[in-house]
Protein backbone atom coordinates (compact mmCIF):
# COMPACT_ATOMS: atom_id res chain seq x y z
CA UNK A 1 0.00 0.00 0.00
CA UNK A 2 1.38 3.55 -1.22
CA UNK A 3 0.46 6.75 0.91
CA UNK A 4 0.17 10.05 -0.20
CA UNK A 5 -0.23 12.84 2.90
CA UNK A 6 -2.19 15.87 1.19
CA UNK A 7 -1.91 17.63 4.63
CA UNK A 8 -0.45 21.71 4.27
CA UNK A 9 -1.55 21.77 0.77
CA UNK A 10 -4.43 24.03 -0.85
CA UNK A 11 -7.67 22.31 -2.18
CA UNK A 12 -6.43 22.59 -5.79
CA UNK A 13 -3.35 21.64 -4.96
CA UNK A 14 -4.79 18.67 -2.82
CA UNK A 15 -6.80 17.52 -5.64
CA UNK A 16 -4.02 17.89 -8.53
CA UNK A 17 -1.45 16.34 -6.12
CA UNK A 18 -4.00 13.26 -5.65
CA UNK A 19 -5.02 13.10 -9.33
CA UNK A 20 -0.60 13.03 -10.51
CA UNK A 21 0.15 10.42 -7.81
CA UNK A 22 -2.61 8.37 -8.68
CA UNK A 23 -2.09 7.87 -12.40
CA UNK A 24 1.67 8.15 -12.04
CA UNK A 25 0.97 4.83 -10.01
CA UNK A 26 -1.31 3.36 -12.56
CA UNK A 27 1.06 4.11 -15.15
CA UNK A 28 3.56 2.18 -13.59
CA UNK A 29 1.08 -1.05 -13.52
CA UNK A 30 1.09 -0.42 -9.31
CA UNK A 31 -2.71 -1.48 -8.75
CA UNK A 32 -2.57 -1.22 -5.24
CA UNK A 33 -4.60 0.39 -2.82
CA UNK A 34 -3.45 4.49 -1.52
CA UNK A 35 -3.66 5.68 1.41
CA UNK A 36 -4.52 9.18 1.25
CA UNK A 37 -4.11 10.98 4.58
CA UNK A 38 -6.56 14.16 4.07
CA UNK A 39 -7.09 15.25 7.52
CA UNK A 40 -10.31 15.58 9.25
CA UNK A 41 -10.36 19.55 9.73
CA UNK A 42 -10.75 21.77 12.44
CA UNK A 43 -14.47 22.52 11.84
CA UNK A 44 -15.95 19.34 13.36
CA UNK A 45 -17.25 18.73 9.79
CA UNK A 46 -14.48 17.19 7.74
CA UNK A 47 -12.11 19.22 6.18
CA UNK A 48 -12.66 21.12 2.63
CA UNK A 49 -9.91 18.30 1.40
CA UNK A 50 -10.90 15.52 2.31
CA UNK A 51 -15.03 16.68 0.85
CA UNK A 52 -13.64 17.59 -2.61
CA UNK A 53 -11.34 14.35 -2.41
CA UNK A 54 -14.41 12.32 -1.38
CA UNK A 55 -16.41 14.10 -4.20
CA UNK A 56 -14.11 13.77 -6.91
CA UNK A 57 -13.82 9.87 -6.06
CA UNK A 58 -17.47 9.77 -5.96
CA UNK A 59 -17.90 11.40 -9.50
CA UNK A 60 -14.88 8.70 -10.79
CA UNK A 61 -16.65 6.13 -9.10
CA UNK A 62 -16.18 3.85 -12.50
CA UNK A 63 -12.38 4.06 -12.43
CA UNK A 64 -11.93 2.97 -8.89
CA UNK A 65 -13.16 1.74 -5.82
CA UNK A 66 -12.48 3.49 -2.41
CA UNK A 67 -13.10 3.52 0.94
CA UNK A 68 -13.59 5.79 4.13
CA UNK A 69 -11.08 5.42 7.13
CA UNK A 70 -13.83 6.26 9.22
CA UNK A 71 -15.47 2.94 8.40
CA UNK A 72 -12.15 0.84 8.04
CA UNK A 73 -10.25 1.81 10.49
CA UNK A 74 -12.12 4.80 12.70
CA UNK A 75 -9.97 7.34 11.40
CA UNK A 76 -12.40 10.26 9.25
CA UNK A 77 -8.78 12.04 8.35
CA UNK A 78 -8.03 9.06 5.87
CA UNK A 79 -9.47 7.77 2.51
CA UNK A 80 -8.38 4.44 1.00
CA UNK A 81 -8.20 4.70 -2.89
CA UNK A 82 -7.88 1.38 -5.24
CA UNK A 83 -6.97 2.41 -8.78
CA UNK A 84 -8.26 0.99 -12.24
CA UNK A 85 -8.33 3.13 -14.80
CA UNK A 86 -6.66 7.04 -14.97
CA UNK A 87 -8.52 9.72 -13.69
CA UNK A 88 -8.92 13.16 -15.39
CA UNK A 89 -6.48 16.05 -14.65
CA UNK A 90 -7.35 18.70 -13.26
CA UNK A 91 -7.73 20.84 -16.22
CA UNK A 92 -9.65 18.21 -17.96
CA UNK A 93 -12.11 18.49 -15.07
CA UNK A 94 -12.44 21.74 -15.22
CA UNK A 95 -12.67 22.28 -18.94
CA UNK A 96 -16.00 19.65 -18.32
CA UNK A 97 -16.91 21.50 -15.83
CA UNK A 98 -17.20 24.67 -17.62
CA UNK A 99 -18.60 23.15 -20.84
CA UNK A 100 -21.75 22.29 -18.56
CA UNK A 101 -21.80 25.57 -16.95
CA UNK A 102 -21.51 27.11 -20.06
CA UNK A 103 -24.84 25.26 -21.71
CA UNK A 104 -26.44 28.66 -21.21
CA UNK A 105 -24.47 31.89 -22.37
CA UNK A 106 -22.43 33.04 -19.45
CA UNK A 107 -20.52 35.92 -18.98
CA UNK A 108 -16.48 35.57 -18.83
CA UNK A 109 -16.74 37.19 -14.90
CA UNK A 110 -19.74 35.13 -14.05
CA UNK A 111 -17.46 31.94 -14.81
CA UNK A 112 -14.34 33.29 -13.47
CA UNK A 113 -16.29 33.54 -10.11
CA UNK A 114 -18.30 30.18 -10.34
CA UNK A 115 -14.72 28.43 -10.86
CA UNK A 116 -12.59 30.84 -8.94
CA UNK A 117 -11.20 27.90 -6.48
CA UNK A 118 -9.35 27.08 -9.29
CA UNK A 119 -7.80 30.46 -9.90
CA UNK A 120 -8.33 33.28 -11.87
CA UNK A 121 -5.89 32.93 -14.14
CA UNK A 122 -6.29 29.29 -14.50
CA UNK A 123 -9.99 29.94 -15.51
CA UNK A 124 -9.25 32.88 -17.46
CA UNK A 125 -6.09 30.50 -19.62
CA UNK A 126 -8.67 27.00 -19.70
CA UNK A 127 -11.34 29.35 -21.56
CA UNK A 128 -9.22 30.84 -24.34
CA UNK A 129 -7.91 27.34 -24.53
CA UNK A 130 -11.42 25.87 -25.14
CA UNK A 131 -12.35 29.03 -27.24
CA UNK A 132 -9.21 28.14 -29.63
CA UNK A 133 -10.19 24.35 -29.85
CA UNK A 134 -13.86 25.58 -30.84
CA UNK A 135 -15.49 24.01 -27.20
CA UNK A 136 -16.48 27.36 -26.76
CA UNK A 137 -18.32 30.17 -28.79
CA UNK A 138 -17.23 33.72 -27.60
CA UNK A 139 -19.13 36.72 -28.10
CA UNK A 140 -19.66 40.16 -26.73
CA UNK A 141 -22.87 41.48 -25.31
CA UNK A 142 -22.86 45.07 -24.48
CA UNK A 143 -19.41 45.39 -22.38
CA UNK A 144 -19.15 42.00 -21.62
CA UNK A 145 -17.59 39.22 -23.03
CA UNK A 146 -19.46 35.90 -23.06
CA UNK A 147 -18.92 32.15 -23.95
CA UNK A 148 -21.24 29.75 -24.76
CA UNK A 149 -20.90 25.67 -25.10
CA UNK A 150 -21.19 24.47 -28.87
Amino acid sequence: MSKLDLHHHTVTQALDTFVRFYNAQLSRGDRSTIEVVHGYGSSGEGGEIRKRLRLLLERNRRKLSYEFGDRKTGNPGVTYVKPFQALPTPSDALQEEILAYCLTPRAERKIIGEFRNYGQKKVKTTLNQMFKKDALKKFQKGAYTHYQAK
